[in-house]
């Protein structure tokens, strides 16, 4: 603040020196040669340094205050409910940490920068020309004023058109992360003209936001504009009359017009600002908005930690409708004892995977209950549920990091020798040794280094250093080719063992030697028992297995 008081001061004081000046000039006083000419020079000099100084001081603060944001957003997010998540796109989140807050810096550093320091110029600017010459001063005074409406109801205009474009801009980014991250399947059914015009239309929309918002930032300065020559003029005309009057003297008026020309700029800054500060504003009102969002899956404060001795999991009555009153699970429940392989199979849609995301609490039910030896999972801690559960599903799930990074994900603390010891109990310690860098090796984006398999059994040693007690596997070997699935199946029978464990498979073969299998359909259990028993039935297990096997199905 002081930083921006001194750089004001010392620009506004230019009208006293030129003021002060012209009127030893008119005096025919000598004395001015030495010191006018140190006087400017000391000045700029006081200007400039203290400019510098300030403008460290204001980029600093708001960067750092990005950076929490930032984080803040991050933390949120990540926090943040399964189902929100799922809600917003890939693209459209990435946007809010790129975009939303790119725009926001920019906002903030010019607020910094500008705002106290071209107020604190115009009110500087003004003090020297009411000691020079007040009633000029207050003709001006009485003039610019009329510019505020007009540039009040513009910021307005581009806050509501702002918030608009950034929403936009997000759908841009989720359209792009959709086509490259699909260049396989565009590039295999030629749909790269399609892609473009898609993207052409979005860039479009975004091309109309981006103008509207030009267009009324670009009304500010011809409105300033406008008002500064009205002042100017109604300026030389009285300052003509008092001048003639004997009322004032040239250097008083020269030193009123250098006020203005110090002055005009700094209100121009602070006329513009205000549009960039309702830009800022609309993004404030995403973040903030982000931020206050309430988790719906929360557990209660003080909750206690989940003890689990049996690992027995008990679906009493549950349904399920997603926020988008999709219905997919109605009077549902299922019993899984301790140690016993549970298969969930059926038609896609029928609420497989429903059931397996209640069960770390991704969703809660409308109406039931899930329990963990006889403990309703809602009135424990989500940490302490989250640690007792093994995840292997068919998206697997690497981050761009080493091969050992990926694997110690199921233990953050775990050592070397007990990440080797996990890959190899999940058949992957072959191939890892093979890489050029052994378990220092990058996976790639995404795992884009590794084949279907290979990544798949990077997920299972991850799971099996877990060791958690209660294992889900959904459709864990179904993107797999058969000498691949062989060996993931064999990793998931050793990983297996000793554990409660659901399983959701669409290759009927997974699921033979299940303990017991509960078919799914339209959000039911229509039928439960073992395989040999749902054959004999002869209902829907076995229409199925007879559609994958044909007479094979026994």
């Amino acid at each position: 603040m002081l930083l921006s008081v001194v750089t004001a001061a010392a620009a506004a004081s230019y009208a006293g020196l030129v003021g002060w000046t012209f009127n030893l000039l008119e005096q025919r006083d000598p004395g001015f040669f030495p010191i006018a000419p140190l006087a400017a020079i000391s000045l700029a000099a006081v200007r400039g340094i203290s400019l510098y100084f300030q403008t460290l001081q204001t980029n600093r603060l708001a960067l750092t205050v990005m950076q929490d944001l930032q984080n803040a957003m991050f933390t949120k997010l990540v926090h943040a409910d399964f189902a929100r998540l799922q809600s917003e796109p890939v693209g459209s989140l990435v946007s809010r940490f790129t975009n939303d807050i790119t725009l926001l810096r920019e906002t903030l550093v010019r607020l910094s920068n500008n705002l106290l320091r071209d107020t604190m110029t115009v009110i500087w600017a003004i003090a020297w020309m009411l000691y020079l010459d007040w009633m000029l001063t207050l003709l001006v005074l009485v003039v610019y004023p009329l510019a505020a409406w007009p540039v009040i109801k513009i910021g307005q205009r581009l806050r509501k058109t702002s918030a608009q474009a950034q929403s936009q801009m997000g759908e841009v980014t989720s359209q792009l992360e959709e086509s490259f991250s699909g260049t396989r399947m565009v590039k295999t059914y030629g749909l790269e003209d399609y892609e473009a015009a898609r993207a052409d239309k979005s860039f479009f929309e975004r091309l109309k936001f981006l103008f509207s918002i030009t267009e009324n930032k670009a009304r500010v300065d011809p409105i300033l504009e406008v008002v500064g020559g009205i002042a100017f003029a109604g300026l030389v005309g009285f300052a003509g009359w008092r001048l003639l009057g004997g009322e004032t003297s040239v250097g008083n008026i020269l030193g009123v017009l250098t006020g203005i020309g110090v002055m005009s700029p700094a209100i121009r800054a602070i006329g513009t600002l205000s549009a960039v500060v309702q830009e800022g504003f609309a993004v404030l009102d995403r973040v903030f908005h982000l931020l206050d969002e309430d988790n719906e899956v929360a557990a209660a404060l003080e909750a206690p930690a989940l003890a689990v001795k049996t690992a027995r999991i008990d679906i009493e009555q549950v349904s399920f409708d997603y926020a988008d009153g999709t219905t997919a699970l109605r009077d549902v429940s299922l019993h899984a004892n301790a140690g016993q392989t549970i298969a969930l199979v059926g038609p896609s849609g029928s609420g497989k995977s429903t059931i397996l995301n209640l069960i770390p609490r991704l969703y809660d039910p409308q109406a039931g209950s899930v329990s963990i030896d006889g403990t309703d999972i809602r009135s424990v801690s989500l940490a302490s549920l989250r640690r007792q559960i093994a995840l292997v599903s068919q998206d697997v799930t690497l981050f761009d990091d080493s091969v050992a990074a990926n694997i110690g994900f199921g233990q953050l603390d775990a050592d070397r020798d007990t990440i080797i010891a996990a890959a190899k109990a999940a058949d992957a310690h072959d191939f890892i040794i093979a890489l050029p860098e052994g378990y220092d090796s990058p996976v790639g984006p995404r795992g884009s280094n590794f084949s279907g398999g290979q990544r798949q059994r990077l997920s299972i040693a991850r799971a099996i250093l877990k060791d958690a007690p209660i294992l889900l596997l959904d459709e864990a070997t179904s993107a797999l080719d058969t000498e691949s699935e062989q060996r993931v199946q064999a990793a998931l029978e050793r990983l297996s063992a000793g554990r409660t464990t659901l399983v959701i498979a669409h290759r009927l073969s997974t699921v033979r030697n299940a303990d017991w299998i509960y078919v799914m359909q339209d959000g039911r259990v229509q039928e439960e028992g073992r395989h040999d028993t749902l054959i004999a039935q002869e209902g829907l297990y076995a229409n199925l297995c007879r559609l994958q096997f044909g007479d094979d199905a026994r």
